[in-house]
């Protein structure tokens, strides 16, 4: 029985032995899981934690990427703004470069065709106009450096002012109408026709003598008898009338030739043989004949080319400055 006994004691404590060490040992699966679970927590708290310190981190990078990326993006602009603003200008500059050639270039042909319109036709007004416009060409250019050639063509316009203008047309049309007017003069030697007048207009009474000295004294107004002091030139034939008259037309009409021409001696010569041939030959005493010698001296005075001026000084200055202008260009690679 003690046996007995002793056995459940035994069992029972075993059993209660049993009971604390599953008491215990779920007590330590608590644990163990509490632990666990607490290293699971503080895992994820540190991996949050690291997961949060890392997207800073990231955030940090980013944000410092794109500051430097932003920064280079805008010194780049900078840059590509600096060399497009220098590459305008310089296209500026060329562009400014190459109006102001064409303005020197056209200024140097407009002075060589004033001076070859003044020295070969004589012609101040034209020479004239082409000075004013190459100096408006110049005055465009805007240039301090041009203003030698400037002064040129004042002095050369001044120059052309005081040229005489020559009138050809009404010079050429006043020798015409002499032309005509020569052809109505009369020649010294020309017999004037007059009517024959009688006085007897009834028929002689009285005496035989009376009668006689009236016959006489008609017969006598009839005859006029001159005395001269110089021998009397033969008188000229109808032949030679007409060839003196047609000497004379030919003679003015060479003097509109010269006249035409700009040849002054020509022009003078003509006229003074003119005036011979009329004081020789035609009849002086006349009015219509003064008038027509009175004329021709006139026109024999008049200055059908005057002198004309040199005008090829601002070419040769302008010249020189359009060399200068390439030598400096040349040198310097850049705008002179």
């Amino acid at each position: 029985m003690l046996v007995i006994i002793v056995a459940v004691v035994l069992a029972l404590v075993a059993w209660q032995g049993w009971q604390r060490l599953d008491s215990q040992q779920q007590r330590i699966d608590e644990l163990t899981q509490k632990a666990e679970s607490n290293a699971s927590q503080q895992s994820v708290s540190e991996l949050a934690s690291r997961l949060d310190g890392g997207e800073a981190e990231r955030e940090e990078a980013l944000q410092g990427t794109l500051s430097e990326l932003r920064d280079e993006f805008g010194s780049y602009r900078s840059e590509v703004d600096e060399t497009l603003g220098q590459v305008l200008d310089q296209l500026s500059q060329e562009q400014d470069t190459d109006e102001r050639d064409w303005l020197h270039a056209e200024a140097a042909y407009l002075l060589r065709l004033a001076n070859q319109r003044l020295q070969l036709e004589g012609d101040v007004n034209g020479a004239a106009a082409l000075l004013r416009t190459a100096d408006a060409r110049l005055v465009d250019a805007e240039n301090p450096a041009l203003t030698p050639v400037r002064r040129e063509i004042a002095n050369e316009l001044a120059a052309l002012d005081g040229v005489p203008q020559v009138d050809r047309t009404g010079l050429y049309l006043a020798l015409n109408a002499q032309q005509e007017q020569v052809a109505n003069l009369r020649l010294s030697q020309e017999i004037e026709e007059r009517a024959v007048t009688s006085g007897i207009e009834q028929p002689p009474t009285g005496t035989f003598q009376r009668q006689l000295a009236r016959f006489g004294q008609e017969l006598k107004d009839l005859v006029v008898v001159r005395h001269h002091d110089e021998a009397l030139e033969a008188l000229v034939t109808p032949e030679q009338e007409s060839y003196l008259r047609q000497s004379l037309r030919l003679i003015l009409e060479q003097s509109q030739l010269a006249l035409l021409k700009e040849e002054q001696d020509l022009y003078q010569a003509s006229l003074d043989k003119a005036l011979g041939l009329l004081n020789d030959y035609y009849d002086t005493d006349r009015e219509e004949t003064q008038n027509v010698i009175a004329r021709l001296q006139e026109l024999q005075q008049a200055e059908i080319k005057p002198e004309l001026p040199d005008i090829s000084a601002s070419q040769q200055e302008l010249t020189r400055f359009i060399e200068n202008r390439h030598e400096t260009r040349g040198q310097s690679g850049g705008d002179a």
